[in-house]
């Protein structure tokens, strides 16, 4: 259990949110038609593109964080560190 929450649970929370990131910033669900505000380097987070791919982007981030979070809570909870 204490290897499980020192190295994979913090892997699985960057991997979480490097899948959701490269959803968002790759340009999965997003037509390439015309060029966004983050292609150009303007903006990272473009309020035209609040669609499907915001949503995974947001998620990624919240879900990473709270798994991060309750991992470090549950080994300080656990092994009394």
């Amino acid at each position: 259990m204490k290897f499980y929450l020192k190295w994979i649970n913090p892997i699985v929370a960057i991997v979480i949110l490097l899948i959701c990131s490269w959803i968002y910033f790759g340009g999965y669900f997003i037509s390439f038609d015309k060029k966004s505000a983050f292609m150009e380097g303007k903006n990272i987070i473009d309020p035209g593109e609040m669609g499907f791919s915001m949503y995974f982007f947001a998620k990624g981030l919240f879900c990473s964080s709270m798994l991060f979070l309750f991992g470090q809570f549950l080994k300080r909870k656990i092994f009394k560190e």
